[in-house]
């Protein structure tokens, strides 16, 4: 499936995005998504710029900037414009573009973040590339996606089996995503601890 069409999955989607999200996390995904928010949420500093790749319905966005007072400058980026259109509430730059052609100079932030967006793409490298490109030298880029690893039960066997035959992504592999980000410029890749089938990753630029 071509990122097109996937983009045109999610524009139909948004409505009932929210509530088959919540179904993923609350059986599959949960603990890589708290690796991951609780690993973006320790980098952020005061006034740092911020990217939200393949942001959704700014599920995440929302999260992170609740309770924050650090005045973060924050980018919301989506494929699907319908998806942004569920953003308007939260203070952000909104950018209807494409992963694997941002339209932002080199090193123009601090952090990148991008929850379940990567397993969207047929071929991962041009974004991994992309996403090295924007971010400033000392700069993190944080990352939550579906991986090829064990369901850790039979609902999250069953919620992967539906986004496989859905067309929404693929399961990545998290071994090969940690290669594949250092040869597109990754100083250093951390693994984050969580269960399958699901990886969260931060990428040390």
């Amino acid at each position: 499936m071509t990122g097109a069409e996937t983009s045109g999955i999610y524009e139909v989607a948004a409505r009932t995005y929210s509530q088959s999200h919540a179904r993923w996390l609350r059986f599959a995904g949960g603990e890589a998504q708290c690796a991951f928010e609780g690993a973006v949420k320790v980098l952020m500093r005061p006034g740092a710029r911020v990217l939200d790749v393949a942001c959704g319905i700014g599920t995440v966005a929302r999260r992170l900037l609740d309770n924050s007072d650090l005045g973060i400058d924050l980018t919301l980026l989506d494929s699907a414009q319908n998806m942004l259109d569920h953003c308007t509430d939260i203070p952000a730059v909104r950018v209807n573009g494409c992963m694997k052609a941002l339209p932002f100079e080199d090193n123009s932030f601090d952090i990148l973040t991008c929850a379940w967006g990567l397993e969207t793409q047929r071929n991962p490298c041009p974004a991994l590339a992309e996403f090295v490109r924007v971010t400033r030298p000392g700069g993190q880029i944080c990352l939550v996606f579906c991986a090829d690893r064990p369901a850790q039960s039979w609902i999250a066997s069953l919620l992967r089996h539906r986004v496989s035959r859905s067309g929404r992504g693929t399961f990545l592999d998290h071994l090969n995503m940690k290669r594949l980000a250092q040869d597109a410029g990754a100083v250093r890749v951390q693994l984050l601890h969580c269960s399958g089938p699901a990886a969260a990753m931060i990428l040390h630029v």
